[in-house]
């Protein structure tokens, strides 16, 4: 064990998100979500005295059938004649698929708890073809508010947001006036830009996310308050609003709003890691921050790493003195870790103050990561390995795209701090994939790829696949590996894995993308030749595609021809598997999981019913042997 007492220092909070274009149109239009913050989890805690939060002194769920009344809602800019945008009442929440191109399994349903009895949203996109000459100015505002017996004013909402040509930050606003005419601007996405975003700004909030606003400087201790949500955009997604309250500040609120380990320091923190890939320390920090009016003081951030029996592996404790009303602050700890074996391990992450047993929502003082050690898989993504009910996945792939059915590649960062052999890459694929499609891996250098222009038709000597023909059995299976040639040492450096796609005919293949975990902007991105003229290359596109680099040598195998006359069914099976062999000699049995253990062998003469029902879920080798020649076949566990 080991065992680090650390002191704080600020740094960037490490969030990103993924960027995803949109078919349906005939333009170039991107799209790039919010995903979930660092936040990953609240873990049911034991009983604590709560800080009182206070009570709204307004509140409107819009369950009224309509945008309620004495509220206005104008388009400023709009000329007559072209699509206005106002704020629109629905209780709908898959209304606002319209404006969520092809990925409405993300956007196409306003998530907000309250959503089915009412919300507003304002749809900027308007089924346009392309951007419009001008842009909308939409305004909605509140009647007047009494806030002359508050000392302070916070404005909560659940929302949705997404942006293409205006940042959020700049051009979104929750405005305050008591007057109508002078008005004080608020931001309440400051991070939502255009463009390709890098970590910690997107292009799309979370689906919802809870927006706070302090409006104390403007609102407290007036008698008359106006507030309007106003948006300046030209061809956005959409706003979705509901929930909105006023209440003053909680007097003891102190979050954390995320937690990271990381191997490699710059926030990318890998699902799978091999044992070769380990550092000699790990990257492990939190944000914080105070939302309440009490000031915290003696606050402690630790974080604490164990492994799948409980056994602690590292304990990391940063000290901050103190944290005031609205403040927040990153700390960013190194510290050193004994050599891990391989296994799944939580981190947690808690933070407590003098002041932490009045804290209003106890929930958010705690958060955890898990990442997983193998022998030889590397995997950006973790999928299949996150706390119960919180993975969060889409898909990406071949049919993703209008008229961009062909060779689109999906690539994924690896940093190897050690010379590997790499035999092939593993693919969690998507739940739309048809058999037909074709995938072609291969590894390329980061400085061709981050070239301009992109180069991405250069791959590492010996690192190009065949073409893999998507079967049903591999979608059964749902994770297919797919070897190279043969295996080829990689130099430390960093590479991108990458997987080109192919639809054949209707055939489409998609890759899942791992949601859970914000990446870094370039951990994952797209290259995607939208027309015979242009050619596009995108960073942070994807959060963390499943595109997984193996120095397995059994990767992809699934039949050695040397050893004849072996049958194995039912594939898939739920559990008991009949192996046949024409020779009546001794054979030896072995079950590989995808990391490369052998998790069942035995003796057989030439029949044998292996039962693998105690085994995990999904897709083993099961290797048969007479001593002299081999054969191995890939089978899914149902």
């Amino acid at each position: 064990m080991t065992k680090t007492l650390c002191t704080t220092v600020l740094a960037t909070a490490m969030l990103t998100t993924g960027l995803h274009a949109q078919s349906g149109r005939t333009a170039t239009k991107q799209e790039k979500r919010f995903l979930p913050p660092g936040m990953i989890i609240n873990p049911t805690r034991g009983s604590a005295t709560l800080g009182a939060p206070r009570e709204a002194f307004f509140s409107e769920d819009f369950s009224g059938g309509s945008i309620p009344a004495g509220w206005t809602n104008v388009d400023d800019l709009t000329p007559s004649g072209d699509d206005p945008v106002f704020f629109e009442w629905s209780n709908d929440p898959g209304a606002v698929e319209v404006a969520s191109g092809s990925y409405a399994n993300l956007v196409g349903t306003f998530n907000a708890p309250g959503a089915s009895d009412g919300y507003i949203w304002a749809n900027s996109d308007r089924g346009l073809g392309a951007a419009p000459a001008t842009e909308h100015l939409t305004r909605l505002t509140m009647p007047s508010v009494d806030c002359s017996g508050q000392t302070s004013v916070m404005l909560t909402m659940t929302s949705t947001i997404g942006v293409f040509d205006n940042d959020a930050s700049e051009f979104v606003k929750i405005r305050v006036s008591t007057d109508l005419e002078t008005w004080q601007d608020f931001f309440p996405f400051p991070c939502l830009v255009a463009g390709s975003p890098v970590q910690p700004c997107s292009r799309f909030s979370d689906n919802p996310t809870d927006v706070m606003v302090d409006l104390t400087p403007a609102a407290a201790g007036q008698s008359t308050v106006y507030i309007q949500f106003e948006w300046q955009g030209g061809w956005e997604y959409y706003w979705a609003i509901d929930d909105v309250q006023l209440a003053p500040l909680p007097d003891n609120d102190l979050r954390m709003n995320l937690g990271f380990v990381s191997t490699i320091g710059d926030g990318t923190e890998y699902g799978r890691i091999p044992t070769s890939q380990l550092p000699a320390s790990l990257n492990v920090g939190a944000e914080l921050l105070n939302f309440g009016l009490t000031e915290h003081t003696n606050i402690e951030m630790s974080c604490e790493i164990t492994n799948s029996s409980g056994g602690e592996v590292l304990t990391s404790v940063a000290l901050i003195p103190s944290l005031t009303s609205q403040a927040s602050i990153v700390t960013d700890e190194n510290p050193a870790i004994d050599a891990l074996s391989t296994g799944l391990y939580t981190a947690e992450f808690t933070v407590v103050s003098d002041q932490i047993a009045l804290d209003m929502n106890p929930d958010d003082n705690t958060r955890l990561r898990t990442f997983e050690v193998t022998e030889n898989l590397y995997a950006l993504d973790n999928l299949g390995n996150h706390p119960e009910g919180l993975e969060v996945t889409s898909q990406t792939g071949s049919g993703s795209f209008e008229n961009n059915t062909e060779n689109v590649k999906l690539l994924t960062m690896y940093h190897l701090l050690t010379p590997t052999a790499v035999t092939g890459v593993q693919i969690a694929l998507g739940s739309a994939t048809d058999p037909g499609s074709r995938i072609v891996v291969s590894v390329l250098d980061t400085a061709d790829v981050l070239a301009t222009p992109p180069v991405v038709n250069n791959p590492v000597s010996g690192l190009e696949s065949e073409f893999h023909v998507i079967t049903q059995a591999d979608i059964d299976a749902g994770v297919i590996g797919i070897s190279f040639p043969g295996a080829v040492t990689l130099q430390p450096n960093a590479y991108y894995v990458v997987a080109s796609l192919y639809a054949d005919g209707e055939a489409n293949v998609y890759i899942q993308d791992d949601l859970t975990v914000p990446q870094p902007a370039l951990a994952s991105a797209l290259w995607i030749p939208f027309d015979t003229d242009n050619i596009f290359f995108y960073g942070g596109n994807g959060n963390a595609w499943a595109i997984r680099l193996s120095s397995d040598p059994t990767i992809g195998m699934i039949e050695n021809s040397d050893l004849q006359g072996v049958s194995m069914y039912p594939n898939p099976t739920e559990g008991l598997l009949r192996i046949t062999t024409s020779e009546n000699v001794m054979h030896t049995m072995e079950v590989i999981n995808l990391l490369g253990d052998v998790v069942h062998t035995e003796r057989f003469g030439n029949t044998t019913v292996v039962d693998l029902e105690g085994l995990a879920h999904g897709v083993y080798t099961v290797r048969i042997s007479d001593g002299s020649k081999s054969t191995a076949q890939r089978i899914a566990l149902h």
